[in-house]
């Protein structure tokens, strides 16, 4: 028993020490890479993007609207391929140019 409590402020420390290094770790984000813009466009001309069109260059309100909230309006892809990239909605709605 004395040699426990001899011990004790050593485990303290070891216990602080550690809460320390725990609520200081810093948290992982992954890097964002997307930086095409895309809307979905059945047009055949977009087979090879799988039915997506680019409208990066774009801006929402001034060249294109999104009407509604029930689908993709403005999407990104993790990679910027459309073909193989995880998708992201950015806008939902319906694509309407202006």
């Amino acid at each position: 028993m004395k040699s426990f409590k001899t011990m004790l402020p050593a485990l303290g420390l070891v216990l602080g020490a550690t809460m320390a290094l725990a609520m200081n770790v810093p948290t992982m984000m992954a890097e964002k890479t997307a930086t095409k813009v895309w809307t979905p466009d059945p047009d055949p001309a977009y087979e090879e993007t799988n039915f997506y069109r680019e409208i990066t260059g774009e801006v929402l309100g001034s060249d294109f609207l999104c009407n509604g909230t029930s689908q993709e309006c403005r999407v990104e892809f993790d990679n910027d391929n459309p073909m193989t990239g995880q998708k992201s909605i950015l806008t939902p709605g319906i694509y309407v140019e202006q």
